[in-house]
């Protein structure tokens, strides 16, 4: 069985918006929010994490559990970024 993996253009704009270190909040797939700085990714051999800064602190989110990303910097070119396990996207 081949693990499921976050479409490549999707992990593209998940990049861009650590890049540029974008305020965002997270809605996950179980209904709760998290919100903080996108720093970066970083993989595993069995997972890929968003790495939040929060309060000083950095906080490592698994991103097959992130439904969408909600953008709150202003003038950012995405306001929402969906993440699905299918890999597809709807923005």
């Amino acid at each position: 069985m081949n693990p499921v993996i976050i479409a490549c253009d999707i992990h593209d704009h998940v990049e861009i918006i650590c890049m540029r270190r974008y305020e965002v909040v997270l809605h996950l797939l179980n209904g709760s929010l998290v919100q903080g700085l996108a720093k970066n990714t970083r993989s595993s051999a069995a997972e890929e994490f968003l790495l939040l800064e929060q309060q000083g602190e950095q906080l490592e989110v698994p991103l097959l559990q992130i439904q969408y990303i909600e953008v709150l910097t202003a003038g950012a070119p995405l306001a929402q970024i969906w993440l699905h396990p299918a890999g597809s996207c709807a923005m």
